[in-house]
Order: structure tokens, then sequence, then C-alpha cells
């Protein structure tokens, strides 16, 4: 049902190199509901880039979603919150990314940020009370600062992600707090306990996979040598990272534990693997693959002895 292959997620079963597509066309962004049973993306079967819902366990490759996110505005980057009760996503309004909340059926959409500033890549906090997000308020830049524009390596990223911070914000629109400093900071996410936060840090042609405290200290970077990774994600334990590598010019899936040590490659198959998403029970790995249009994969995730306690 979620790939071509047959795997029981055991070490010797990866790198994967050979695939199925869950999903067809334009699709991308793929983000699990907190229970696991639907997905939440982004789609242009509709027309224009809107917030689509599907169930996890679809046979129809997609042809059965449901649009949720309607209008001229095209939208980006949905983000289920843990409670299952709202979505977070982007929507460019008057050619400005700004950060908007719905209920998870689509409902009461409101718009949290205002003004020129750029802001990307919601993320829930566990307990769903708040949003952390990428924005250029703090460095005064809007999207004439490099949105579109390829970044230094040219190929992760843009121009902006110099400019980008880390900020939480409630999802009322209240109380939003600055986390960073000194721009280059995107992908961001809380560790499932709330203590840590994943991202990916921008340094010139660098982009390399970090982690943080929950109130900005103790910043730390986990790729070691790489220089081109990013889309970091959590595992559904917070043990581990899954990530996109740039390897023979193509980028490929790795996990690799949370401080950098047992790096492995889970894909080495045509097209590009991005954004990848644990299912929250831990079985199951999700992303988005590039190869023409951009579709949606499913695989079973590699097997770990549980960790022990540190």
């Amino acid at each position: 049902m979620f790939s071509a292959v047959a795997l029981t997620g055991r070490a010797d079963d990866f790198p994967i190199k050979k695939f199925g597509s869950f999903t067809w066309v334009v699709d991308y962004e793929p983000f699990w509901s907190p229970d696991g049973k639907q997905i939440v993306l982004v789609s242009s079967r509709h027309g224009g880039m809107k917030v689509h819902v599907m169930n996890a366990d679809s046979t129809s490759h997609g042809n059965d979603m449901r649009q949720i996110t309607f209008g001229k505005d095209e939208d980006d980057t949905p983000a289920w919150s843990p409670d299952g009760k709202q979505i977070a996503f982007i929507s460019v309004r008057n050619d400005v990314s700004q950060l908007c909340v719905m209920n998870a059926d689509g409902s009461n959409p409101r718009q949290l940020t205002h003004g020129k500033a750029e802001n990307i890549h919601p993320e829930w906090s566990p307990d769903s009370q708040r949003i952390l997000f990428n924005t250029t308020q703090f460095a005064g830049a809007t999207a004439a600062d490099g949105r579109d524009v390829p970044s230094d390596n040219k190929v992760i990223g843009e121009q902006i992600d110099k400019k980008m911070d880390l900020a939480t914000i409630r999802p009322d629109g209240s109380d939003s707090k600055r986390l960073t400093t000194g721009g280059g900071y995107t992908y961001a996410s809380f560790s499932p306990d709330g203590k840590s936060i994943l991202h990916r840090r921008v340094d010139g042609p660098k982009s390399q996979i970090w982690i943080m405290n929950a109130d900005g200290t103790g910043d730390h970077n986990i790729s070691g040598e790489g220089t081109l990774d990013g889309w970091p994600a959590w595992s559904n334990d917070g043990q581990r990272v899954v990530f996109s590598r740039r390897v023979n010019d193509r980028f490929q899936l790795f996990v690799m534990n949370r401080d950098g040590t047992g790096l492995m490659q889970l894909t080495d198959a045509t097209g590009e693997f991005v954004n990848p998403r644990w299912s929250p029970d831990g079985t199951k790995i999700m992303c988005a693959r590039r190869l023409g249009d951009m579709t949606i994969i499913i695989f079973p995730a590699p097997k770990f002895a549980p960790a022990t306690a540190r």
C-alpha cells in the first residue's frame, strides 16, 4: 500500500533503492495528524497550491483528498496541532508570507502575523499552546531581501533564510516571543518533550542541522562536517533525527541519533527526497520526492533497540 517495496524496517533493508508513489501530481509538505490516521499537505490538484487533507491509508493516490483552504492566496507548510484541533499554515497574502491558523476541518481561518516581514515553517509546541515559526521581523527584512532568490549553495533554501530568526506565538496571535538573533534559522521544531528545538542553520554555502534548548540557549551542530543538510525532523520518541543530505548531486534521506552519532542512509533512489516526517507511532516515514512533479512517499521506518536512559 505504502510503497513498491515490502520492508521489515531492519537495518539491512536500507538504503531503499526503489519506491512507488503514495500520491501523484504536485503534492508536498505532508504532515501527520497526531493519531496518524490522516495527512495534511499542500496540493495543486484542485488549482493553485492549497491545503488538503487525506486519509493515511488511502489507496487512490490522493484522488480522495479534500481541499480545506480556498481563495486566491497560495498556501504552504501546514502543521497539525498535537491535540488534533487546529492546523497552522502559511498563506501568501499581498505577496507576503503570513502565519495563519484554522480549525482542523478548515473552518475559522485567521491570520496571526501582519506587516511586511516574511513568516514561514510553523510547528506546534507539544502542548498545542504555542506555534514556533521562522520570521524576518527582527531583521526588518521583506520578500525583496531574498525570497525566491537561490541560497549561496544553490540547492537548499533562499537568500531570505539568512534573515530568518525563530519566534513563538500563541494560536490566538498574542504573546509573540523571540528566541534567536543573527539570522540563518529555518525548519525548526520542538522535540516531543518540548525541551529542545531542532533546526536547520545556514551560514553562507553551509546548511547544517543544529539542536538548541527550548529557550534558545545551547545551540550546537549535529551535522558534523556535513555541509548540505536540510529538512530535519524528530523521531516520535525524540531520540533520533531524520533529514535530507545532498549526496551525488541529489538529496537522499538519512537518520542519526540526536547527538549526531549513528548516521544511517535510508534512501538511495531516483529523485530527491525532502521534508521527511516520522509517523506518530514510529513505524513509518513520510516525505516528498522531487521527480518531475513533487509526490508523497511513505515507507517503513527503521527499527532501533530502545534507547537507554540518559
